[in-house]
């Protein structure tokens, strides 16, 4: 019995990206909503200022994520901002490695 494998490519290796995927997006979905949120009380920001971290979390950052609306895909964007972020590095460095 002759096992078929796929060929490996040497520019993508799936495992080494399901761990990136996965790490930015934990980070993504539990501490940035935090940082953000002390960052912004830290340097004074009227927004964060009169803002609770319940109202901040449950309202702004996961309460979109309950429906349907532009606000979930908001969300969504800053959810997954650290992912985006780090793959853009990445692809930018790629590119000026070529």
């Amino acid at each position: 019995m002759q096992v078929i494998t796929m060929p490996k490519s040497k520019n993508s290796d799936v495992s080494k990206e399901l761990w990136f995927f996965l790490m930015f997006n934990c980070i993504g979905f539990t501490v940035w909503p935090l940082m953000i949120y002390y960052l912004g009380r830290t340097l004074n920001i009227d927004f964060f200022i009169d803002l609770t971290l319940r109202t901040w979390a449950e309202d702004i950052v996961y309460g979109p994520l309950g429906s349907f609306s532009t606000s979930t895909f908001a969300s969504l964007i800053f959810l997954f901002a650290p992912y985006l972020i780090f793959l853009g590095i990445r692809i930018l460095l790629n590119r000026s490695r070529v």
